[in-house]
C-alpha cells in the first residue's frame, strides 16, 4: 500500500466535497488537496432534474457532477508545472479509516495510505438499506436504491418508491414519465417536500401517496422477481401489485471510519461544528448533510465552500 501526503484531504466527493475543494484551492492554490470518494455514487448524481440552482435553469444531477469534475480537472492544470505533483486531485476510492498521530491525520483507502494536515468530512448521509422485509431478497430483481438510475427499466409498469423529502419527490417525478403508476410510500405524515413539487404532483394522475406507513410492516414479495408490496395503513393491511420497489431511505451519519477519534455530535447524531465548520478535533472540519444541513443544493454548496475556506486558512496558520 503506497504512502501519499497532502495538505488537505476531503473525505466525500459529492457536491459538498467538491465545493470545499474549489474553495480551498481558490484560497491558496499552493496547498495539495485530494478528494476521496466516488462522485457518481453521490446523492446529487442520483437526482433527476435539478431546478433550484441560481443561474442554471435545469440540469440532471449526473451531468452537474460531471461538470464539477471537469472544473476540478481544469483547475488542477491551471498552475501545474511539469514534474510537480497534482495540486488538486480526485482519488476514486472510499476512505475506510481515519486516525490521528501527533503530527498528522492518517487515512486508509482501498489501496492507499495517506497523511494529511487537515481533513474535511463531507460524506453525506448513507442509504438506509437492509431495513425492509424482502428488500435483500429482491435486490436487482425489482428492488433498487436509485429511482433515477433504474426507473426507465420499468417503463409501462407499476412501481412504488419508499421514503420522504425532496429527494423522493424528485424520484417520483422522474418515475412518472416512464411508469404506468407510481405509489409513494412515506413513513411521515406528509411527503415533507417543497410545495413546488406538490403542485407538480397535482398534474400527475399516475402518482398516488400513502402516508404514515410503519416501515416495520412493509413486506416486498414475489417469486423470481418483485410482484407486490404489503404494508399496514391505519388498521388494515394493504397490498399493491408492483413490478419494482425503489427504497430511497436515508440513515443517520456513519462515523465508523473514525478510529479512536470522537467527534462531538448532536442528540440526533449529526456532527457538531462551529461558525468556521471546525469540529471539536483540531484540524477536522465537516460540512453538508452530515452536519444536519438541509438537502438543498445551494445550501450544501455554500456549506462546503465555507469549510474549504476555513480549512485553507487553518493550513496557512
Amino acid at each position: 500500500m503506497s504512502l501519499e501526503t497532502c495538505d488537505l484531504a476531503i473525505v466525500g466527493s459529492g457536491l459538498t466535497g467538491i465545493s470545499a475543494a474549489i474553495a480551498a484551492y481558490s484560497k491558496n492554490p499552493e496547498h495539495i488537496i485530494k478528494i476521496y470518494g466516488i462522485p457518481f455514487d453521490s446523492h446529487t448524481a442520483k437526482k433527476g432534474e435539478i431546478e433550484n440552482i441560481p443561474g442554471i435553469e435545469k440540469i440532471v444531477g449526473v451531468d452537474y457532477i460531471q461538470q464539477m469534475i471537469t472544473q476540478i480537472q481544469k483547475l488542477n492544470e491551471e498552475f501545474k508545472k511539469e514534474g510537480q505533483p497534482d495540486k488538486l486531485e480526485f482519488i476514486n476510492e472510499n476512505v475506510t479509516v481515519i486516525a490521528k498521530n501527533e503530527t498528522h491525520f492518517q487515512l486508509i483507502s482501498e489501496s492507499r495510505h495517506i497523511q494529511a494536515k487537515a481533513i474535511i468530512i463531507s460524506t453525506g448521509l448513507p442509504e438506509l438499506k437492509h431495513s425492509l422485509k424482502g428488500e435483500d431478497q429482491f435486490v436487482h430483481k425489482g428492488v433498487s436504491h436509485c429511482a433515477v438510475c433504474d426507473g426507465a427499466l420499468f417503463r409501462g409498469r407499476k412501481v412504488a418508491i419508499i421514503g420522504g423529502g425532496n429527494f423522493v419527490a424528485r424520484g417520483a417525478l422522474f418515475l412518472r414519465k416512464y411508469c404506468k403508476k407510481v405509489t409513494v410510500i412515506s413513513p411521515n405524515p406528509s411527503l415533507e417536500c417543497d410545495n413546488r413539487f406538490l403542485k407538480k404532483f397535482l398534474s400527475s394522475p399516475n402518482v398516488a401517496f400513502k402516508y404514515g406507513v410503519d416501515l416495520n410492516t412493509v413486506e416486498i414479495y414475489g417469486s423470481q422477481t418483485v410482484e407486490g408490496i404489503k404494508f399496514q395503513e391505519e388498521e388494515e393491511i394493504r397490498e399493491l401489485t408492483v413490478n419494482a420497489v425503489f427504497v430511497e431511505l436515508k440513515d443517520k451519519p456513519d462515523l465508523s471510519i473514525l478510529k479512536d477519534i470522537t467527534l462531538e455530535v448532536s442528540h440526533e447524531g449529526y456532527v457538531n461544528t462551529n461558525a468556521t465548520n471546525a469540529t471539536n478535533i483540531e484540524g477536522i472540519f465537516a460540512a453538508g448533510s452530515i452536519c444536519g444541513i438541509r438537502d438543498y443544493i445551494p445550501i450544501l454548496m455554500g456549506d462546503g465552500y465555507r469549510a474549504g475556506i476555513f480549512a485553507s486558512e487553518y493550513l496557512d496558520k
